[in-house]
């Protein structure tokens, strides 16, 4: 599923013993250029490889920048050609090339050119376009669209400005994200983790008007299949040995398309969906699970695992980011699901993908647990290409992305800032959630005054 390439034997063995250490459960394989420096001799010696349904990273040295440069006008949106600071690759230190890895892969996921002739993006930093103003990327880094008309209300009510079409959000550190429309950067908004301020800085004046939707899916209709080939590809090499596959689902837009890959891959017999229900999940989240099972004719099985019962007699205090007490209680449910249903040879095909967070990062794509294999289709895709990639297979993300979330969880989450809070009280389509004691609870518990629900 990912290759890593460099210019010569010496910088194979750095990074052969780069992954022995940092990345042993990877079985990544390491090829060369040969040497090569011309930009010929190497399209010849990566043709093969780059054809393959496989992601590739490129390390290079900073002798080899202006190859690194002729590379990534030239290759495909599996590509990502990542410079290493130092002049060559194998004299970079192990624990900073295991980095510097790490930031070539956050390069296939977060890559993105304006094409002006389009008036669109095109999410690959492989092939021709505008670089945009003052963008970077990093490992913890993610960007996402923002379409449709309940985020353009939440966007004009934070920036106040009219907004057309969609624009792209990057996230960054410390809650910074960065706010696009075309290649300039127009505001950056920051969103702390507790109470209700948005802190913004508006860098250029609207309305604003970005790219259409249907422009975006043309544009990018090559990279969407890409994508899809090689994560498809991934899932085939099991498809004969697996007897059951087992879809743990959140009605979160990445599960969703790794259900969706699950089932073009594998008869339908096979795969099962499971929904845990934590008992404080969104009422929308529930509803499009029950709508999604009907359209897709998936097998579903639902379990419960109680948070809401713990917090209400107050057997534990609400989860925090320092006890997140309640991600062991699903994680417990939906393993336990999980060994009812398993017999045989049982595939667990999940939504992780590197972006969310460094411990998903830092797992490797295929990984045994408990006599269970877990694959993860989409863990070097993008919040852009999952979202373009439902898009394209006209399948409706759950509603609440509509709304203005950036990802699904429960209503007391920990991880819910003050973006979505002010969602949640502002929007009548919350109103259920807003006048939960169980919300209220969690307002006070966050410094939010109870009066303001």
């Amino acid at each position: 599923m990912l290759k890593i390439v460099v210019r010569s034997k010496r910088d194979a063995d750095a990074v052969r013993a780069m992954l022995k250490v940092f990345y042993p459960e990877w079985n990544i394989d390491v090829v060369t250029l040969h040497g090569a420096r011309d930009v010929g001799k190497a399209l010849d010696i990566l043709c093969d490889l780059i054809n393959s349904a496989n992601f590739i990273t490129i390390l290079l040295g900073r002798e080899d920048a202006e190859l690194a440069k002729e590379l990534e006008q030239l290759l495909p949106p599996n590509v990502a050609v990542h410079v290493v600071p130092r002049a060559r690759v194998r004299n970079t230190r192990i624990e900073h090339l295991a980095h510097e890895f790490a930031k070539a892969r956050a390069k296939l996921r977060l890559g993105v050119k304006w094409l002006s002739d389009r008036e669109a993006y095109r999410f690959s930093f492989c092939g021709p376009g505008e670089e945009l103003e003052e963008y970077g990327y990093d490992v913890a880094y993610d960007s996402f669209l923002l379409y449709g008309s309940g985020i353009r209300e939440v966007l004009r009510r934070v920036l106040n400005v009219e907004i057309e079409g969609s624009v792209l959000m990057v996230r960054q550190l410390q809650g910074l994200h960065s706010v696009y429309v075309g290649k300039d950067l127009v505001a950056t908004i920051r969103i702390p983790d507790e109470g209700l301020a948005i802190d913004t800085e508006i860098r250029r004046r609207g309305p604003y008007v970005g790219p259409s939707v249907a422009e975006l899916l043309k544009v990018n209709m090559d990279v969407i299949h890409t994508f899809e080939k090689i994560s498809k590809h991934f899932l085939e090499r099991y498809r004969d040995w697996a007897d059951y596959v087992i879809v743990p689902w959140s009605g979160g837009k990445d599960s969703t398309v790794a259900l969706l890959l699950a089932l073009d891959v594998f008869p339908k017999s096979k795969v099962i969906a499971i929904y845990t229900d934590t008992g404080v999940e969104f009422p929308q989240t529930k509803s499009y699970v029950k709508d999604m099972v009907e359209k897709l004719g998936v097998r579903l099985v639902e379990v419960y695992a109680g948070i809401d019962k713990v917090v209400k007699y107050d057997e534990k205090p609400l989860p925090d980011h320092e006890n997140r007490w309640c991600t062991a209680m699903k994680i417990e449910a939906t393993e336990r699901a999980i060994s009812e249903i398993a017999k045989g040879n049982t595939l667990v095909v999940i939504g992780d993908r590197d972006a969310e967070s460094e411990a998903r990062a830092q797992r490797p794509p295929v990984r045994k647990v408990n006599n269970l294999l877990y694959v993860a289709p989409i863990k070097f895709w993008g919040t852009t290409h999952v979202q373009l990639y439902l898009l394209y297979r006209g399948v409706k993300p759950n509603p609440l992305y509509e709304l203005g979330f950036y990802r699904i969880g429960c209503y007391i989450c920990p991880s819910l800032r003050s973006w979505e809070l002010n969602i949640i009280l502002s929007h009548n389509e919350l109103k259920e959630v807003r006048e939960s004691d169980l919300f209220k609870k969690f307002l006070r518990h966050k410094g939010v005054y109870k009066d303001q629900t």
